[in-house]
Formats: structure tokens, sequence, C-alpha cells
């Protein structure tokens, strides 16, 4: 028996996410969406830039596609600020 498997996981489309989009994003812990730019798309994952509210500091978090799929994030996203898209269930008030 070998240590590695094969399975199906979940990936992100990088097809309808790129660097230079504009992000609103929140996971199920956080009390508030956070506003950002992303850096970076893989299948695995989206790295995001966010701007804390803290002088000139920045700051990034990453969105797992498996957490994606179990429901842990609401995303909102748009490349040309005319066309929103949207991942997981909204609750913005």
């Amino acid at each position: 028996m070998g240590l590695m498997k094969e399975t199906t996981s979940a990936a992100i489309d990088t097809t309808a996410i790129h660097p230079g989009d504009l992000i609103r994003a929140k996971y199920a812990d956080w009390n508030e969406a956070k506003n950002g730019i992303v850096t970076a798309v893989t299948g695995g994952e989206i790295r995001c830039l966010y701007f804390p509210g803290i002088r000139n500091v920045c700051n990034y978090f990453l969105i797992a596609a498996d957490e994606v799929t179990e429901g842990l994030w609401e995303v909102s996203w748009s490349s040309d600020m005319k066309t929103i898209q949207t991942e997981g269930e909204q609750h913005d008030a």
C-alpha cells in the first residue's frame, strides 16, 4: 500500500478571477468582510492584499479552495467594477 492516494478536490477556476481584480470577502469567523485586491490565483488558493486601516500598513489573507467548497467564505469580485461575481451565501447589509 502506497503513502499517497489519488483523490478529486475542489479547485479555483483561474479563468474566473485574476490578479488585479477587486475583491470583498468574509470568512465565517470574521465579524465583517474585508475589501482588497487579488494578487495571486492558483487552483488551490486566492491571495488578497488588503489595508487594515493602520497608517500605511497592508496585509494579506488567503482564500483556500477547500474552504470555499465547505461554505466558509462569502466572496464577491469584479474585474471591471461593472460586473460583480459572487460565490457563497451573501449576508451583506
